[in-house]
């Protein structure tokens, strides 16, 4: 009887535990993405910023030259490339 309810009692805030627990990583999962999504905006709009400051520096600089630079690219042997992840 009562060693029963008590282990019910267990069960029962355990499993209630659990689906908190399940919520709690789902919040903090999108906390992440959208924490992440913000330091790319941020990160883009920076190197955005940058350029506005080197157009204004240097106002006879090629546009052409100037617009292949991209906050994507990453230098490699001396010549822009596209970033590519790590595997």
């Amino acid at each position: 009887g009562e060693q029963i309810s008590k282990l019910l009692k267990e069960k029962d805030e355990a499993v209630s535990a659990v689906g908190t627990l399940g919520e709690e990583k789902t919040r903090l999962e999108n906390d992440v993405n959208d924490l992440q999504l913000y330091v790319a905006t941020q990160y883009d709009e920076g190197f955005s910023y940058a350029l506005e400051q080197v157009k204004m520096i240097f106002p006879d600089l090629d546009a052409g030259h100037l617009s292949e630079a991209d906050a994507m690219n990453r230098i490699v042997d001396g010549k822009l490339v596209p970033y590519t992840p790590p595997q």
